[in-house]
């Protein structure tokens, strides 16, 4: 893999982005990014240091279950702040500093997708 930090062409490319696929359960199901090589699972954010996840600014998540998912951010995990994302439906969430502040729960448990990234474009220096 290149290594982004030093470009022949003098471009560096600092929106450095992950693809996850996780299940998602009929229970608060939180995003934790574990498949990344030098990242741990997201374990806990209640306490006053995230332990594990992925660090990003924003993720777009798709719903790829058969039913509903209902998406929460920041443990605001009641009915009157959650986001619905039928199924096929896809919703970029900003404002972020780790995709552990997402959590999710499903109609029907099945997987998401998700993109996390620190901006939606890069920005001209």
């Amino acid at each position: 893999m290149a290594n982004n930090a030093e470009s022949k062409n003098g471009y560096v490319n600092f929106n450095l982005c992950r693809s996850f696929n996780q299940r998602i359960e009929t229970s608060l199901t939180m995003l934790t990014g574990a498949a990344v090589p030098g990242f741990t699972g997201a374990t806990s954010t209640r306490s006053s240091v995230l332990t594990g996840g992925h660090p990003c600014s924003e993720i777009t998540i798709y719903n790829r279950t058969s039913g509903n998912v209902t998406v929460y951010d920041n443990e605001y995990a009641d009915t009157l702040n959650g986001f619905l994302l039928t199924t096929g439906e896809s919703f970029t969430f900003r404002g972020l500093t780790n995709v552990a502040q997402v959590s999710a729960i499903a109609a029907s448990a099945g997987n998401i997708h998700f993109r996390a990234q620190y901006f939606s474009f890069n920005p001209s220096r």
